[in-house]
């Protein structure tokens, strides 16, 4: 009897775990890498423009790029490209652990990239 009874909780602790759901859907990870693509076009976009030239700055009428903001935007995007990556794998290889932390890790990272965009006037 008492392995029939430790037989049951077995199973039924075994089913909770097959029940467990990640709380980060593939939706929330498409949404944040949504918001880094529009982020990363913005960056895109600047690059294209011609560097300015020594002591210039950028105007309506003579728009360019500083090479000091290109370098830091581009050491935001590494950062950001790397955690959706992470992100996308943990999700992927453990759809049934929390992925939270890892979210965050990226949120965080393209927080910083659209912060430096907003600084300097990439993204408007």
């Amino acid at each position: 009897m008492k392995r029939i009874i430790i037989g049951l909780a077995l199973v039924t602790t075994l089913a909770g775990c097959a029940t467990v759901q990640n709380p980060i859907t593939r939706a929330q990870l498409s949404d944040i890498e949504a918001g880094y693509g529009i982020a990363l076009s913005f960056a895109a976009a600047y690059k294209r423009l011609p560097l300015c030239h020594t002591g210039t700055v950028a105007s309506v009428s003579s728009p360019c790029a500083q090479r000091s903001v290109i370098v830091r935007m581009q050491q935001a995007d590494r950062s950001a490209h790397a955690a959706m990556v992470a992100a996308r794998v943990f999700i992927r290889d453990n759809p049934q652990l929390d992925a939270t932390s890892v979210i965050s890790v990226a949120v965080s990272a393209l927080d910083v990239f659209k912060q430096i965009e907003t600084t300097y006037g990439v993204a408007q």
